[in-house]
């Protein structure tokens, strides 16, 4: 977790619940509004691999808001799976299975 310290979407104190939790809560979201929760996921998944890790364990459960404010940030928890790789040895494995 230290390789990623400090980005705005990753880990920190969440007092606000999970994705998954406001998603059942709301029952739908709008397109606008799930189009940002979207992109914030994408972004963090970029920035990972931009980093050399990767998460392995991406779900809604694993999202969490930083405040119950309706446009508030997620974090991306739970890097119990992620682990470190080289794009170049990472596909020839890849492709080598």
């Amino acid at each position: 977790m230290h390789h990623l310290t400090g980005h705005r979407n990753i880990m920190e104190l969440c007092g606000s619940g999970e994705l998954f939790d406001r998603i059942i809560a709301k029952g739908h979201y709008p397109e606008h509004a799930a189009a940002n929760l979207c992109r914030q996921i994408v972004t963090v998944v970029h920035d990972c691999h931009t980093m050399g890790v990767m998460h392995r364990d991406l779900k809604p459960e694993n999202f969490l808001f930083l405040s119950k404010d309706e446009n508030s940030p997620l974090k991306d928890t739970c890097f119990g799976l992620s682990i470190f790789f080289k794009l170049d040895l990472f596909l020839c494995k890849i492709h080598m299975v």
